[in-house]
């Protein structure tokens, strides 16, 4: 077991370390439906409002798609994070969470866990008689639930919401998860901020001042041209015993190359003097996704 163990941690590190940036390493545990509602699948003609268990696995599904989307995450190996939830039985409520979770989820190399709770992931179909029409079926979804992100480093819920949508039609689970979708791509937006490392001035003016800036971030983590960004300087502070990380913006900066999967260069946009400056004193710069170009 420890071997295993070893195994899918190197592999986890492998991954974050290849391109050269930090991607977040995530396990996304079994999500959860009401306990009366164990038995059933779904299908996309039953007449019942009862939660499915392969109504919940399409959520997760979801879910794991999104985080996977970014290009900024490696996903703890699911059926690792399967075995933790079967083993220990996770979640016997919606805001519990067993300690030795965590820390097997921290030997598998995640830094945190995302839990979920499935309230509705059903269909109905209703037939009517229509004149000349015959009869008419009709397909509604419906699909609602929350998510919570737990740090590993502290055991504490780092970010939950609630999500939700309907779908009718033939395909009407699939579209309501496709609505759903974008709900939670903003959520991981929100919640997980790209961080990445100024390397050095890519050009300077005449006058000395940096004009842009080689940054270690690339296509892995899906740069590209036109993002804009913020640039920061961190510092961290120890307050009251608890580490903290203060972010002083110093400038604005836009994505004008992607070079490779590892590095972009960026063009200073505002705070060129700031910017100079702090990278004189040695200061280690960082930057901040603000808004993509899509």
């Amino acid at each position: 077991m420890k071997s295993v163990l070893l195994s899918i941690l190197g592999t986890a590190f492998i991954f974050s370390n290849a391109s050269g940036q930090s991607k977040t390493i995530i396990g996304i545990v079994p999500f959860q439906k009401p306990a009366e509602q164990k038995t059933g699948y779904y299908s996309a003609y039953n007449n019942s409002d009862v939660t499915t268990d392969d109504g919940v696995t399409a959520i997760e599904d979801a879910v794991t798609d999104a985080f996977m989307k970014t290009k900024r995450f490696v996903i703890v190996d699911r059926e690792k994070m399967n075995q933790i939830h079967s083993e220990k039985e996770l979640q016997k409520g919606e805001d519990f969470i067993d300690g030795s979770v965590i820390e097997q989820s921290k030997s598998l190399g995640a830094q945190y866990i995302v839990t979920g709770n499935v309230s509705k992931a059903s269909s109905k179909t209703n037939q009517t008689s229509a004149p000349y029409a015959g009869t008419i079926t009709t397909v509604k979804s419906e699909v609602a639930f929350n998510i919570k992100v737990i740090d590993i480093s502290t055991g504490a819920i780092m970010a939950s919401n609630s999500f939700s949508a309907k779908g009718r039609g033939k395909n009407a689970f699939e579209n309501a998860l496709d609505d759903v979708k974008p709900q939670i791509e903003q959520f991981i937006k929100d919640n997980f901020k790209v961080t990445i490392s100024v390397v050095s001035v890519d050009k300077k003016d005449e006058n000395g001042q940096a004009l842009r800036l080689l940054i270690a971030g690339g296509s892995s983590i899906g740069l590209q041209k036109e993002t804009e960004l913020k640039i920061y300087e961190a510092t961290e502070l120890t307050v009251d015993g608890k580490k903290m990380t203060r972010k002083v913006t110093v400038g604005r900066a836009r994505v004008t190359r992607v070079d490779d999967e590892n590095f972009s260069v960026a063009l200073i946009t505002e705070g060129n003097d700031k910017v100079t400056a702090e990278i004189a004193k040695g200061s280690k710069l960082k930057c901040e996704l603000i808004a993509t170009a899509d």
